[in-house]
């Protein structure tokens, strides 16, 4: 498996958190990508290769995409359909960075599977065929660094107040309330707009990320206790279930997928291997 992962320069840093290729898949049936309250925009680089999505826990519904697609407002992990014929591009937005690139309404993608050229119009399908003919990596990064610069990427009191938020989302919400400067109705309006989430969502999806980086980091040396009283769980159950209700599966499973292959230290905001 080849895997890249970028970071975009100031000013689109602000707006897209970072991307990741990856090439070359493992045997297995199904991957995970997991929810961090950001947007992702995923392009497949064979053109001819259809993707399965399916939007819930069930295997019963599926929906399937081509080319590109955006993988919606994400409030709990994703399950795809495993192709060894596939290589892809994630494209993963801060929070609210889709909505300020775009101005497109958070409703608009508010579901799994959005085919990325009927959101984003012709100017993304000449894009996409500039990426399948580039070169590598780098230059297929650059490709589509250029194409959202196109974007207004200017000082928008919005998004600023949104970013502020999001990177102090463990601080209480009265606090940021206050910060902000305006009513907490208009926050959670301004929140809704630019993420699709309340302040509360933001804060457990923050958590359930924090306990995702320690147990990366950890793996079977994790102190549950400690996590438990340091991200301000009741107890271990409320940790499980809340954890379970993003992911899918349980922290110990969880664990077990990053120890049964390196790969998913490489793709973080993957779970490349479920347990059996």
């Amino acid at each position: 498996m080849e895997v890249h992962k970028h970071t975009p320069k100031f000013p689109l840093s602000n707006f897209i958190e970072h991307m990741v290729y990856v090439s070359g898949s493992l045997p297995i049936p199904y991957l995970k990508e997991l929810p961090d309250g950001g947007i992702n925009l995923v392009i497949e680089l064979n053109d001819n290769t259809v993707n399965t999505i399916y939007p819930g826990e069930s295997l019963q519904q599926k929906h399937e995409v081509k080319r590109a697609w955006i993988s919606g407002v994400q409030k709990q992990a994703i399950l795809y359909k495993n192709n060894t014929d596939s290589s892809i591009i994630s494209v993963r937005f801060t929070a609210g960075g889709f909505f300020c690139l775009t101005k497109m309404p958070i409703t608009a993608i508010d579901h799994v599977g959005i085919e990325a050229e009927d959101l984003l119009g012709n100017s993304f399908r000449h894009l996409y065929q500039r990426i399948i003919n580039a070169s590598g990596p780098a230059e297929m990064f650059a490709l589509i660094e250029s194409y959202f610069l196109q974007y207004r990427v200017g000082h928008s009191t919005e998004h600023e107040i949104i970013r502020f938020i999001d990177q102090n989302i463990d601080k209480p919400i009265d606090w940021l309330v206050h910060k902000s400067g305006y009513s907490q109705k208009h926050v959670i309006h301004l929140l809704k707009k630019h993420t699709g989430f309340s302040p509360k969502y933001l804060q457990r999806l923050n958590r359930f990320q924090l306990v995702v980086k320690e147990v990366q980091i950890q793996k079977n040396n994790i102190d549950w206790f400690s996590v438990v009283h340091r991200y301000g769980y009741y107890d271990q159950a409320h940790l499980i279930k809340d954890f379970s209700h993003f992911s899918g599966i349980s922290p110990r499973d969880y664990i077990n997928s990053q120890l049964a292959i390196e790969a998913n230290s490489l793709v973080s905001d993957m779970i490349l291997k479920l347990p059996t």
